[in-house]
């Protein structure tokens, strides 16, 4: 079978298409996944970097990737040959808190193997059921983003209806937030890099969207935008680059879910510490949380955005593409 991987660690140019051995028969509680698509993410470069913890014996790329089940082992019972299913991002992390054990720490692609490979045996909790109205293409765009979205929008302090969120620009977990958090009847502000893409991201749902480059101080107008109280909930994906802002364009007494480190760890906690902000460090999620999204998705009829489609033998493309930063959406590999 085809698989994608890198042996060095040392960027998209590391990256080697080879020919292995298909995985070899299962063991109690396993299921044979013959992989359909895969989608990426800013952290795929990390781990191709090697910044992350990798596996020994080289690393098969991408962390999330949809298939169908081609063989069960026989005292598995909760899914069948035939199912449609998108493997988990925290394969060990089922539901409740997050915790630092070994269990919770088993993430796919760092330290556990990637999706670009045709063929992955895992364990049956390792794998969710898609709604019925995505492909292939569009399941693999949830184990990261999706799952990230939604656990910001409903863990530690879940979102109501008419409350108000800030989501930064137009990458997978802001699509897939916007559309979850209209979903809920909330009140959507988000930032953007242009007005073209604010003029996409209003078109998907959002409520108002404040072009950054044109006003640099956004939080600003964000607290213009809710009567100078700023928003109940924010997700932060800038890190160092954003969180000041985004800590001063959220109310007090609201919630800022940190999910990514675009420009760096922050340098600073006073702002943080006097903003009176409650944060919430996002680790994406649970499966638990990865099932009650699916249920929301195929009620809802939620579709995620995606940029552009690429071949398993186009990886290195894709992944440029991911890394111009000019993507609206997801950027998925079909197999």
């Amino acid at each position: 079978m085809k698989v994608f991987r890198t042996h060095t660690l040392t960027g998209i140019d590391s990256l080697q298409l080879e020919q292995v051995a298909a995985p070899g028969p299962l063991a109690s509680g396993e299921v044979r996944v013959a992989m359909r698509a895969a989608s990426l993410n800013y952290r795929d470069l990390l781990a191709l970097s090697g910044k992350l913890r990798a596996p020994e014996g080289g690393l098969a790329a991408l962390s999330d990737g949809a298939g169908e089940i081609t063989e069960v082992a026989p005292d598995v019972s909760h899914v069948k040959v035939g199912e449609r299913v998108a493997l988990t991002f925290n394969a060990g992390w089922i539901g409740g808190d997050w915790r630092a054990d070994a269990a919770h720490l088993n993430t796919r692609c760092c330290p556990l193997q990637g999706v670009m490979q045709e063929e992955m045996v895992v364990h049956h909790s390792e794998v969710v059921t898609l709604p019925s109205n995505l492909s292939f293409a569009e399941g693999a765009c949830l184990p990261c983003a999706g799952v990230t979205a939604w656990h910001a929008l409903c863990a530690a302090r879940p979102l109501q209806p008419g409350m108000s969120v800030l989501l930064q620009g137009a990458g997978g977990v802001s699509t897939l937030g916007l559309q979850f958090a209209k979903a809920f009847g909330a009140r959507v502000i988000m930032i953007s890099s242009s007005d073209e893409r604010c003029e996409r991201l209003k078109s998907l749902g959002a409520d108002e969207c404040i072009n950054y480059r044109e006003e640099p101080e956004w939080q600003n107008r964000v607290r213009e935008l809710t009567g100078g109280q700023g928003v109940d909930l924010s997700v932060d994906l800038g890190g160092a680059a954003t969180i000041d802002r985004t800590l001063g364009a959220t109310a007090m007494g609201g919630r800022m879910a940190l999910v990514g480190l675009l420009g760096g760890w922050p340098d600073k906690l006073s702002s943080i510490f006097s903003a009176s902000v409650d944060i919430t460090p996002v680790r994406v999620g649970s499966r638990d949380d990865f099932e009650a999204m699916n249920r929301a998705i195929a009620y809802q009829r939620i579709q995620p955005v995606i940029d552009s489609r690429y071949g398993f033998e186009e990886l290195p493309q894709a992944l440029q593409h991911l890394a111009s930063g000019r993507q609206f959406g997801k950027i998925v590999i079909e197999f």
